[in-house]
């Protein structure tokens, strides 16, 4: 097994400090084109913490927390996809190096789709499993659940729901994993609603459109599978991969190396 090398550095972005890990082979990150992985929200880069080590075997891995989650300073107020992007694209112009092949879920998705049609010179290739593509309908519905301020502070149910369904009764990793996931969601307190509310008003359609670069649909056994399968028919140059009969909602964690030579194949190809 490859010795992999990890560690924690800050960025300038827009609203402060971005925190992100960054994960590479111990002797060096080789030639490879590093990769910048984009996490859902509420969420951290930890994230995608055993699937980072999985894909480091051969490359430079960043996992940036998004302003405002995990340790990364953030907006005061609600603010776009695009001024999470801006954001991150000014930390990964400070990195030096460039272009990167980009993976996101959920959240992760619309960043790293707008990155690459605001910033083509940063991205090269985009893996997007888990794609938040939605219809009219669709957002509708989700505006309803996960929309708006989140009642943190004067429900006193909602803190040991999330704890609940989160831990004791999650399924995805062990319980000290579950843990560590809870943690990285309440960090962003009373502004957690930000990303989501910033995804349910983002155009993806008209973006990935616009999207040049190649594309890989990753479609996993999770509720945005059928969504990432249907954007085949909107995104001009890219790939379906099906491997919902082996992956789902925690293959980061469960399948993280069928997760990583997954995305490796389509970086390298």
């Amino acid at each position: 097994m490859k010795t992999i090398k990890v560690w924690r550095q800050y960025g300038s972005g827009t609203y402060g400090q971005v925190h992100m890990t960054c994960a590479q082979p111990a002797p060096g990150p080789g030639v490879k084109t590093p990769v910048v992985c984009f996490h859902p929200s509420p969420m951290s880069g930890v994230y995608y913490k055993t699937f980072q080590r999985a894909l480091a075997a051969d490359r430079l891995v960043i996992c940036p927390d998004t302003p405002g989650f995990g340790g990364s300073d953030g907006p005061d107020q609600p603010v776009t996809i695009p001024d999470y992007t801006a954001a991150l694209a000014q930390m990964l112009d400070g990195l030096g190096r460039k272009p990167f092949d980009v993976v996101g879920c959920h959240t992760g998705t619309l960043i790293g789709t707008e990155l690459a049609v605001s910033r083509p010179d940063l991205v090269r290739k985009l893996s997007l499993p888990s794609l938040a593509l939605f219809t009219p309908e669709e957002r509708t519905k989700m505006k309803a659940q996960f929309g708006g301020p989140q009642p943190i502070l004067t429900d006193a149910e909602f803190v040991p729901k999330v704890w609940r369904t989160t831990v004791i009764e999650g399924k995805d990793g062990a319980p000290e994993r579950r843990m560590e996931m809870f943690v990285e969601r309440m960090k962003s307190g009373t502004r957690g609603w930000f990303g989501p509310e910033a995804s349910l008003n983002y155009d993806c359609e008209t973006r990935l459109r616009q999207l040049t670069q190649p594309v890989q649909l990753l479609v996993l056994n999770e509720m945005l599978g059928p969504n990432t399968r249907r954007a085949k028919n909107i995104v001009k140059n890219s790939v379906v991969v099906d491997i919902s009969d082996r992956a789902g909602h925690g293959a980061w964690d469960a399948q993280a190396e069928l997760m990583a030579d997954t995305i490796r194949k389509f970086f390298d190809a």
